[in-house]
């Protein structure tokens, strides 16, 4: 297991697992959490742990499909929102094949993805009776799980969790593994099955949220450069209180403030793979549009939890750190094939 302390060394734990988002941390203080990453035949499991608000966009990988859910939904964390879209608590997500990924996830959240080619997908869901779900998953990004099912999804990703975090080996051997990918594809694509067929109609995106992300693609390009809200409304074709409600109800934040947000967070990421030796971290904030050093530093120490000075002492060696614990940290899978009880059966009530 990999833990993390920056949106950085989570995007790249991420884009080694074939997964490269930008991530934006929306909310102020230092981010922790954890990543665990496993894999079972052709399935690969993940599970992220994070205690900030954060937006994650970007491309959705191509050779792969990805079924995401929300293992411990907390009320006073509030909903999920994809592409403008409020998720229920027992919502699988993240499914369409096609687009991006558009997540904003407020609060402390414990998040599980799991991938898998599509081809090998459909394949399994044919032989279950289901042949029809490839029509199902191009057209819906998400659907509401019957509470019963969702419930049983959860639970057993959370007795494999347990498992595989044990301090004596639990999971390995390829008949453990055959099991576990057996098992958890079964359970997914019943549930997807049962909500297609007895799920009521998903609602249409809201307008405004084809606004925003025309306006954080704008930003993202013009990152050096002074831009106004007026120049955000002209460029993007909004007037300014469509922009302001539009990332208001889809961020949690106005435009000007995402903006903010969006380039203190590349600042960072320089910072994080610069040479302290040869780097003026004044000159690196004004590559960004952030001239005022003592507004800046400000910033940076609310939004980070450090100053910007502590970020460059310490990021290469961090980052090189991070990359070598995500390659070592996989847990040992050792375990005898053939085991009837296979990973060693954690009864439910036991699992927490």
């Amino acid at each position: 297991m990999l833990r993390f302390g920056c949106v950085v060394e989570l995007a790249e734990s991420l884009a080694g697992l074939g997964l490269p988002l930008e991530l934006t941390q929306l909310a102020p203080g230092a981010l922790q959490g954890d990543l665990l990453a496993l894999s079972f035949g052709c399935l690969q499991v993940l599970r992220v742990r994070f205690d900030r608000a954060l937006h994650i966009a970007g491309a959705k990988p191509g050779d792969r499909q990805l079924f995401t859910l929300e293992l411990d939904p907390a009320p006073q964390a509030g909903p999920l929102r994809s592409h403008g879209q409020t998720l229920p608590a027992n919502a699988v997500f993240g499914m369409a094949t096609h687009g991006e990924v558009h997540l904003t996830a407020t609060g402390r959240r414990s998040v599980a993805v799991l991938a898998i080619d599509p081809t090998r997908f459909q394949q399994e869901a044919t032989a279950l009776g289901h042949a029809c779900l490839d029509e199902l998953l191009l057209r819906a990004n998400w659907l509401p799980i019957e509470t019963g099912r969702f419930q049983r999804l959860c639970r057993r990703l959370h007795q494999l969790f347990a498992l595989s975090e044990a301090p004596w080996p639990q999971l390995s051997g390829p008949s453990n593994h055959s099991w576990w990918q057996t098992d958890l594809l079964s359970l997914l694509i019943e549930a997807l099955a049962h909500a297609a067929e007895d799920g009521p109609s998903l609602p249409r995106p809201p307008a405004r949220i084809e606004i925003v992300k025309q306006a954080q693609a704008w930003m993202a390009r013009h990152q050096g450069q002074s831009i106004s809200l007026d120049g955000i409304c002209r460029e993007v074709c909004s007037s300014r209180r469509s922009l302001i409600q539009g990332f208001q109800d889809h961020l949690g934040l106005g435009p000007m403030a995402f903006l903010k947000l969006q380039r203190l967070h590349g600042v960072r990421q320089t910072l994080l793979a610069a040479d302290p030796q040869g780097t003026m971290i004044a000159a690196v904030a004004a590559r960004y549009g952030l001239h005022n050093a003592g507004h800046f530093a400000r910033d940076y120490r609310m939004l980070f939890g450090e100053l910007p000075s502590l970020t460059l002492a310490t990021g290469p060696k961090s980052l090189s750190q991070s990359r070598r614990a995500l390659t070592t940290a996989q847990p040992c899978l050792r375990g005898a094939p053939g085991d009837a009880n296979p990973g060693g059966w954690i009864p439910e009530d036991r699992v927490r």
